[in-house]
């Protein structure tokens, strides 16, 4: 006969001994479950772990109610009357609620609470859970074999929880081991498509980075360098120069539809009469992002005088935060000074992070978000399983075993230039003994970029270079010339120019014109 396990909650250890004298002293004017108060913590503490980089956090009362009880506001009122919780003052109508954070005083030690398998309260969390699970049955292939590596991934917990018990931070244990519990109890093992960016959320998600390295076996975790500012760069590439990738989230059909024809026409207004310098900052801003080194590099343009750290905080709140708003009849332009010293280094960047928020500044990094989700679940994640790699993946990261490490990143490189034309920089570490390595080079297999245009082969030309070049033609014309005769006839077809006045400058000029002046049909010059 199957036993049922007791759920377990880590709670503060001096919150529940001082709950207890609490109840004594003041005791609530009706009958109360002690256990409705540890779950009440519990969740604002499940809410940390989904929520990290805040210091106060949302309490669900209407989930709260259906695995609680219907009363559980007065459960939350004595712990806000007891000075357990503290609001962050914050409400507005039909907006946003109040949000909540333990008592930091209370924050010593960790306690761990178990709830019997049997009780009501256990009954309705493993239904809620088993809700949420549902949708296994329509997930794709791919999603359904990831699903179940998720599921047969194990930690060594005992490693795992002793690295909590010796971590400094203490307002963070507690998240810190309800994470590693909700992987040890694998009823609470989760994994889902989020239906706003589309990106796949899992337990190692959300798991502080740190606690990787107790994953049993030997895996490397390989992610995109300076991801959000990678994926803004190519989309204002393409808002500018209409690529014709077959990225769907970087056509413009998409693009308009996201943002409006005002805001990509306004953008393209602004491009036409960039001033030299700007557009030397476009290009070095495009350079940056390519090869990886972008944070570090406004670390250089500083002079150290801000971390990298600093920086990515400050992109962040350039990108995600609102362009301005309103209080008691003043406008308010959050993190201005930030987005002021952004502005500065890459004018033409941030007036189309600027004009792209405008109406709605969730638009813009929903969209990164969703182009992100779709290279990395949709197109990375699918072939390497087609190719017998199944990938743990953390948004624009994936985790495979060591021995999978170059094949993957082959894939990686593969994708990236099959759906944007371009491949980026790649950060590789290993989990267990946290070598970093940067990968911006050719693996030993090289793998092809193609011209947009001519659909060619252009792996001998300079790293980042896009359209096929006078390198290119003349690698062809002695590799392939039957091709070079074919490609020469239908490109040459107008007037002289006087500005080119080598055969591969002219053929070199016309790609140029094709591609951003009228870009064609790829199978129009297709040779093959």
């Amino acid at each position: 006969m199957r036993v049922s396990k007791p759920i377990s909650l880590y709670l503060p250890e001096l919150f529940v001994s001082d709950l207890d004298k609490y109840l004594k002293e003041h005791p609530p004017n009706f009958k109360f479950n002690r256990v409705y108060f540890y779950y009440v913590i519990h969740h604002l503490t499940v809410s940390q772990i989904i929520y990290k980089d805040n210091e106060y956090f949302p309490l669900n009362k209407t989930f709260l109610k259906s695995v609680t009880i219907s009363n559980i506001n007065r459960y939350i009122k004595i712990l806000k009357n007891g000075e357990f919780i503290i609001s962050d003052s914050s409400y507005e109508i039909e907006v946003k609620s109040l949000w909540y954070k333990l008592n930091p005083k209370f924050t010593t030690g960790v306690s761990k609470i178990e709830i019997e398998p049997n009780s009501k309260l256990a009954r309705r969390i493993i239904k809620k859970v088993n809700q949420t699970k549902a949708h296994y049955n329509r997930l794709e292939p791919h999603l359904s074999l990831m699903k179940d590596e998720l599921m047969k991934m194990e930690l060594d917990y005992q490693k795992a929880y002793k690295w909590i018990e010796d971590t400094t931070d203490y307002s963070k244990k507690l998240s810190y081991a309800t994470s590693i519990n909700h992987i040890e109890d694998k009823r609470f093992r989760y994994f889902k498509r989020n239906k706003t960016n589309y990106r796949l959320d899992t337990n190692l998600t959300n798991l502080k980075s740190d606690i990787r390295q107790f994953i049993k076996g030997d895996y490397v975790s390989i992610d995109l360098k300076n991801a959000q500012p990678f994926l803004l760069g190519i989309l204002i590439d393409n808002i500018t120069n209409t690529r014709g990738t077959l990225c769907c989230y970087l056509q413009s059909s998409k693009i308009i539809k996201t943002f409006g024809i005002k805001k990509i026409r306004k953008i393209l207004l602004i491009h036409q009469n960039q001033e030299k310098s700007k557009m030397v900052n476009l290009s070095f801003y495009k350079k940056s992002v390519l090869m990886g080194s972008f944070y570090e590099d406004l670390v250089n343009h500083f002079k150290d005088e801000l971390t990298r750290k600093q920086v990515k905080d400050m992109i962040l709140k350039v990108l995600f935060s609102r362009n301005e708003y309103h209080s008691d009849y003043k406008k308010i332009i959050p993190y201005e000074k930030e987005k002021e010293v952004f502005a500065n280094v890459y004018p033409f960047v941030s007036e189309v992070v600027k004009i792209l928020k405008i109406k709605g500044h969730k638009a813009l990094p929903i969209y990164l978000q969703q182009i992100e989700s779709y290279l990395f679940i949709d197109c990375i994640a699918k072939e390497l399983v087609n190719n017998g790699i199944i990938p743990f993946t953390i948004h624009d990261s994936v985790i495979v075993k060591s021995e999978h490490q170059e094949r993957t990143i082959e894939i990686m490189k593969k994708v990236f230039n099959k759906q944007v034309g371009l491949i980026p920089s790649f950060h590789i570490e290993n989990l267990k003994n946290t070598i970093n390595l940067n990968v911006n080079i050719p693996t030993n297999k090289t793998i092809p970029r193609i011209c947009p245009v001519t659909r060619e082969d252009i792996s001998m030309q300079k790293d980042g270079s896009y359209l096929l070049s006078n390198t290119g033609f003349k690698h062809l014309e002695k590799s392939h010339p039957i091709k070079f005769k074919i490609l020469e006839k239908k490109l040459l077809t107008g007037h002289e120019n006087k500005f080119e006045t080598d055969l591969y400058s002219k053929l070199a000029k016309q790609i140029r014109n094709r591609h951003y002046n009228n870009p064609p049909n790829p199978q129009q010059l297709k040779l093959l």
